[in-house]
Parts: C-alpha cells; sequence; structure tokens
C-alpha cells in the first residue's frame, strides 16, 4: 500500500502509530481536532491575568521562566513583560554544553531588556556528555507519546529542564512557572500541579534515566526530594504555556525580536535556533524510529492554523546539517549511519 498523507497535516501512513482515513484522507489526530476557539483563548487569557494578579508578590520570583535564547522562548519573554511589567522573573537557561554562543548572548540580551534576572545551569561537561550519549544509544526509554514528539537526546534534555524549574520554583516560593511552547507541543495552556503528581513526575524520570543508563545519585538531572517534601502543598506551583493563547505566525516572531536586539542564529540547523544538539538528536531519532522528531509539533501547529501546510512539508524536507552531525558525534561518540533522503512527505 503506498503512502497517504494527511490532507489537513503532514503526518503520512508509513509514520508509527498513524492511521489515515481513506475516505477523509485525514489522520486520526485531525479528525478529532478541536482548537481553541477565540472565546476560548480569551478564557484562558483572563483566568492567567487573574493569575498573575493573585500571585504577584507573593514569593521572591512570580515567574520561574524556561529561556533557551531561541526565538519562540526570547519572543514569548519580551511580549510576556511587554504585557505584564510588573511580574518578577527569573529567566533559566540550562546551559546543556552544546548551547550556542549566540543562544547565551541572546538570551542575556532579552532579559536585560525585558528586566530579567537571568540565571545559567551549568554542569560538569563530561556528565552531559555522557548523558546525551546513552540517551542515543537508547532505545524506547521514553513512553511511545513522548518518544513520537522529541528524540531521546531532546526528551532527555527537556525533562531535566522540567525537573529543575520546578524544584527551583518550589525552592524559591515562585508560583507560577512559564514554557515557550506553542499548541502543536503543548495544547493545554494551564496546567495545575500538585505534591503527588510532582513526586510521581521525579519517580517516572528517574525510571526513564535508568533505562538511558544513567544513575543520577546526586540528582543533578532530577528534582531533589529534600526539595519536594518542603513544598507548601497547599500552594503548588503551576505551569502556563502563553504562546498557546497568542496569535502565532513563525515570520512575525522573529520579525519582532529581531527588532529589539534578538540576533539571528549562526547555526546551519533548519529546526534550532540555539542548540548544537539538534541535527544529530534528529538524525539518531529518524534512524532508530523512522519518524522526524518535528513531525508532531510541526503537525500541530498546521492543525492549529498557525502555519501552512506546505511551510510545514518543507520544514521535513529540509536537509539536517551534516556539519553538525560530524561535530556532535565525533565529541560525544556516537557511531551514525550517513544521511539518507529523510524526506517524510
Amino acid at each position: 500500500m503506498s503512502k497517504i498523507v494527511c490532507k489537513k497535516c503532514i503526518l503520512d501512513s508509513e509514520m508509527p502509530g498513524i492511521t489515515i482515513n481513506e475516505d477523509t484522507g485525514l489522520c486520526h489526530f485531525c479528525e478529532t481536532f478541536k482548537p481553541l476557539t477565540e472565546s476560548d483563548k480569551e478564557k484562558y487569557l483572563a483566568d492567567m491575568e487573574d493569575i498573575f494578579d493573585r500571585i504577584r508578590g507573593r514569593g521572591e520570583y512570580d515567574v520561574i521562566y524556561a529561556l533557551s535564547g531561541g526565538k519562540d522562548s526570547s519572543y514569548t519573554l519580551y511580549k510576556l513583560k511587554k504585557d505584564y511589567p510588573f511580574l518578577k522573573v527569573l529567566a533559566v537557561l540550562f546551559n546543556n554544553g552544546f548551547i550556542s554562543e549566540n543562544a547565551i548572548e541572546n538570551a542575556k540580551k532579552m532579559c536585560e531588556i525585558t528586566g530579567s534576572d537571568y540565571y545559567e545551569i551549568t554542569m560538569d561537561r563530561q556528565q552531559l556528555c555522557s548523558a546525551w550519549k546513552k540517551a542515543a544509544d537508547s532505545v524506547d526509554a521514553f513512553p511511545k507519546f513522548a518518544k513520537y514528539r522529541a528524540s531521546d537526546i531532546c526528551n532527555t534534555c527537556i525533562s531535566i529542564i522540567k525537573q529543575k524549574l520546578i524544584e527551583y520554583a518550589i525552592a524559591r516560593n515562585a508560583p507560577v512557572i512559564i514554557f515557550a511552547f506553542t499548541a502543536g507541543q503543548a495544547p493545554n495552556p494551564i496546567i495545575k500541579l500538585n505534591y503527588n503528581f510532582i513526586k510521581l513526575s521525579r519517580n517516572l524520570f528517574e525510571k526513564q534515566l535508568e533505562k538511558i543508563g544513567i544513575d543520577d545519585k546526586d540528582e543533578s538531572f532530577m528534582m531533589k526530594k529534600s526539595v519536594i517534601e518542603k513544598m507548601d502543598k497547599d500552594n503548588p506551583p503551576m505551569i502556563i504555556h502563553p504562546l498557546c493563547m497568542w496569535d502565532y505566525n513563525e515570520d512575525k516572531v522573529v520579525e519582532t525580536i529581531i527588532k529589539v536586539g534578538w540576533k539571528p542564529p549562526k547555526l546551519n540547523d533548519s529546526n534550532s535556533t540555539n542548540c548544537k544538539l539538534n541535527s544529530l538528536a534528529c538524525h539518531n531519532h529518524l534512524e532508530k524510529y523512522g519518524i522526524h522528531p518535528y513531525a508532531f509539533d510541526i503537525a500541530g501547529i498546521v492543525r492549529n492554523g498557525d502555519m501552512s501546510r506546505e511551510v510545514g512539508i518543507e520544514k521535513l524536507r529540509q536537509e539536517l546539517s551534516q556539519t553538525l552531525i560530524d561535530e556532535v558525534s565525533k565529541e560525544l561518540k556516537v557511531n551514525v549511519i550517513p544521511l539518507r533522503n529523510h524526506d517524510l512527505i
């Protein structure tokens, strides 16, 4: 049977876990998808504004913000502080050992522009390289849903960021954590955490690290148990994704932040504006699972109407950077199979 591509998004019948209805021509995600209406977005925005009014000044910081120096996180921080200048923000960048200098400069610049405090998480480079190599060598460490939404390297890195930001929010009594995820990455704009969920997510990540072969006995990557136990169980932090509520247009996002001083990346990477690991992570994922790790996210953005189907298809067709793959795989000592034609459409 020949490959069938969804008529609405970019997913196709050869991708693991994807089925296309032959009658409608739609994948099962598009058939059941219900986008946020304008009234939905307005309600979420009102809820977010109410949250900001209630929590301001409660802790050392109002917001712990995940800042990568990339376009989306830079734009979200800029708009957040423009719309809500009273928020006290600690912007946290996780330097995974492969964040470009350009991205770090952009992150610091955006903090300067917005009046946010900047904090950079750094770890032993050998420890990080070992983690990324083990993630690359692993298979099925993450559940199916997570596995198809991001590479094993990126899932590990993102999980570390989430763990540490929740830990910092608890330790600093900051009531809100903000990520710059789009509607394709996080369909629920406001997530209320609780003590049991936080404990569960920490224990789940510990099992995933063990499956990868990482013994995090020092709790460098995971939330520290001692911090979780000291949390105010009646006032746990919550996670907010403002980009899910705001209108999203990639060109306008880049145009806006360039005007205020953000500098376009020097990376030759079709999907990342901040991380040198990305090309190898995508290549590794394609070789192991036969699916581009950005396919689901791009499909979600297309499905939501924030990107044209043609642009989404083109993004998946763009070649990965062989230069970055060679450079990073050599340092991590990861064996890679020469790139093939990985066009998914």
